[in-house]
């Protein structure tokens, strides 16, 4: 790297190319290394033991690459700071791709580095080393990482890590991948290179709005009748939740949350999530939402037909850094829909921007006072009602067999709404259950970071791994990930149990159990059934039975402690209870399976 002087500060310690690679990361303080090893690791794997101590970063076994890249997602989308996964050369790669890619859907900064077969024709033993090198490997991940890297040499690689880490978190933030040529990780150096100093080389600054656009945002805001705000991946820095709280009340602006992170503390007179205001808007802003079709438009499962959430007279802004993103190939960023309003701009910064320019507003109208307090009254009528009428599904549905998701989160809440430090996670099939929705309406979410998000690609297998991920950072902060998930798609990566197990990693995973891909199956039915044929078979395909798989036997054998399936409502509250004693008192994963 381009270096002006030469200091102590700047002068590797390193003896082997791969010690480099440590050094590297301690500098940017990388604590944790998820990793599935192979031989072209083996380099690396010596330097992280012998010349780090594995200390920092710290080993995370992991029994799947897939496992070791959702690992490291779960971790960065916690705690905000990435985690370095280390998978092996070419097939590993191969076995990570779709963690990757789910990382690069969710956006989240994940530094996956590969080993690599030498580069060196004469370097290479026969078929092994040619058939796990590629040129380059980058090229297979290359449409969903924001950067690839396969630096030539051990004096490269200092360069080609730091800016690494700095592309990955930069906003839009997302997943970056380097290859690790064996040959210089295995080779003695014959002089160090200079490392560079972090804050030399550091993320640039957020991205700020234009002033005029958010002058113009502010006026629109404070003339509309009933304007509503749209919170996407706000809460994906925690200090902006107090910051978007701080606009809301400003404006007297209700707020949804739509993401699987905490963006707007559930408990606010302002939090309008769950009720029918979007349809009634006249002005709505959507705050860090990636798909905007995805928040206004309501798609049917089954016939794909489109009818719009908003009124047609409706105004539409949006504010993100979601425009910045788009490549060509991978489709994440959905349809284009029109808008009164775009501004760029990372919302750390605007969303403190447009308060100040909504309080001026504000200051040249007359009765402001007035509009907030009616605003604020909608609101509440509007809370009022959806929570009435969320209570009494709750209590409906109470004793049903198997047992509801309202009830199982409600039992979820009961043991651990008193403890202190935890982190939940919900995956993709739990969201489309109506989990996430029942866990805004049952749980007290009014700690920015208490929830992580598990959106991404939907990809089945990455929710256990990632909430795993999630664990460390939480136990880091003395407490614990609960982590909701369903059979089907732990069934992609049970390896994962013993990664938790293995580094007493604080995780109560609760599993709803309903024997199948349940909402695959309903695909199949409907189509059978639009099609006039018969539903007798609609059990093909989708059933996970005959046998049954027994998933806290899979857990148990992997050193976790397990229950279940339990079936009987009154004895999921119990069950859970005793996991949550094991988790405490031993800091490993406890699972509980329940009949759902």
């Amino acid at each position: 790297m381009a270096a002006s002087r030469k200091s102590a500060d700047d002068q590797s310690r390193a003896e082997w190319g791969s010690d480099l690679i440590v050094e590297m990361m301690q500098r940017y303080g990388i604590r944790y290394a998820p990793m599935n090893l192979g031989s072209t690791n083996r380099g690396v794997w010596d330097s992280i033991v012998n010349f780090g101590d594995n200390s920092m970063p710290e080993i995370i076994e992991c029994l799947h690459e897939e496992i070791a890249v959702a690992v490291a997602h779960g971790y960065a989308q916690a705690s905000g700071k990435p985690a370095a996964a280390f998978v092996h050369s070419t097939v590993g790669t191969l076995h990570s791709t779709m963690a990757i890619y789910d990382a690069y859907a969710a956006r989240t900064p994940v530094i996956v580095m590969a080993g690599a077969g030498p580069m060196s024709v004469p370097l290479r033993r026969p078929r092994i080393d040619w058939v796990h090198s590629a040129l380059l490997q980058g090229n297979l991940v290359r449409d969903y990482v924001k950067w690839d890297d396969q630096p030539h040499d051990a004096q490269s690689f200092p360069e080609s890590f730091a800016r690494a880490y700095r592309v990955a978190m930069t906003e839009p933030t997302g997943p970056v991948y380097v290859g690790l040529d064996s040959a210089w990780q295995e080779a003695r150096l014959d002089e160090p290179p200079l490392l560079p100093v972090p804050n030399r080389y550091g993320v640039p600054t957020p991205m700020q709005a234009d002033p005029a656009a958010l002058a113009r945002l502010a006026e629109l805001l404070w003339d509309a009748d009933a304007p509503l705000i749209l919170a996407g991946r706000v809460g994906r820095h925690r200090e902006t939740v107090s910051a978007l709280v701080e606009l809301a009340e400003t404006g007297g602006l209700p707020v949804i949350d739509l993401g699987g992170q905490l963006n707007f503390p559930n408990t606010h007179h302002l939090d309008a999530t769950g009720t029918d205001l979007l349809s009634k808007s006249d002005l709505v802003l959507l705050i860090e939402v990636d798909q905007v079709e995805q928040a206004l438009v309501a798609n049917d499962r089954y016939t794909r037909l489109p009818s719009s959430r908003i009124r047609p007279d409706a105004k539409v802004i949006t504010m993100s850094v979601s425009d910045v993103w788009m490549r060509s190939t991978m489709l994440d960023f959905g349809r284009l829909y029109p808008t009164e309003l775009s501004i760029i701009g990372d919302s750390r910064l605007t969303v403190p921007a447009l308060t100040d320019a909504l309080r001026n507003t504000a200051a040249s109208r007359r009765k402001s006072e007035r509009v907030r307090a009616d605003r604020v009254d909608r609101c509440s009528g509007a809370r009022a009602s959806a929570r009435g009428a969320f209570q009494a599904k709750v209590a409906r549905e109470s004793s049903d067999r198997p047992v509801r998701i309202t009830r199982l989160v409600q039992e979820v809440w009961n043991v651990i709404g008193s403890e202190a430090g935890w982190i939940a996670t919900a995956s993709e099939t739990w969201r489309a259950a109506g989990g996430v929705e029942a866990m805004r309406g049952i749980f007290t979410l009014d700690r920015p970071g208490c929830l992580a998000s598990m959106s991404g690609a939907a990809a089945l297998g990455t929710a256990l791994p990632k909430s795993i991920g999630v664990g460390l950072a939480a136990k880091d902060e003395g407490g614990f990930v609960v982590a909701l998930g369903s059979d089907g798609e732990l069934l992609y990566t049970p390896g994962a149990f013993w990664t938790a197990a293995h580094h007493n990693i604080p995780v109560l995973a609760v599993v709803r159990d309903n024997g199948g891909y349940q909402g695959e199956g309903e695909h199949m039915a409907w189509t059978s059934e639009h099609r006039g044929r018969s539903l007798a078979r609609k059990h093909i395909g989708t059933d996970i039975k005959n046998p049954e798989v027994d998933i806290a036997a899979i857990a148990r054998a992997q050193g976790a402690y397990a229950e279940g399936p339990i079936a009987e409502p009154d004895e999921v509250g119990p069950a859970l209870a005793r996991a949550l004693e094991v988790v405490k008192s031993q800091s490993t994963i406890a699972v509980v399976t329940v009949r759902s």
